[in-house]
């Protein structure tokens, strides 16, 4: 009779341990979260006199500093890496023949909505 005891005990240890196990097994546990998916945005402007091409500049909508995303030669830039459920602000400088950028044009922000 204490052999069935032990043995019912030690299945249920078994069960116990199996199921630890199993809950933290590392693939579960590693599991990575699902990547943001990359959205267009495409920011329109008016031309300037005398442009030659356009810089575009990024950022973050709770960081200060800007970041160069692109150079576009028409009014239009379609930014590919924009990320959902951020907010970007952009701002557009011309470029003249001579090289010369302009000042920065006024800051325009986007959210992006999640896919």
């Amino acid at each position: 009779m204490t052999i069935l005891k032990r043995s019912g005990v030690a299945l249920l240890v078994a069960g116990i341990l199996l199921v630890l196990i199993l809950y933290l097994h590392p693939t579960r546990s590693r599991q990575p979260a699902e990547p943001r998916k990359p959205h267009k945005i495409t920011i329109n402007w008016e031309k300037a006199p005398h442009a030659v091409s356009y810089n575009v500049y990024r950022r973050l909508y709770r960081i200060e500093t800007f970041t160069k995303v692109g150079t576009a030669n028409n009014s239009s830039y379609e930014d590919p890496g924009a990320q959902g459920g951020e907010r970007y602000c952009y701002v557009v400088t011309s470029v003249d023949s001579k090289g010369k950028e302009s000042e920065r044009s006024k800051e325009i922000c986007l959210s992006v909505p999640l896919p």
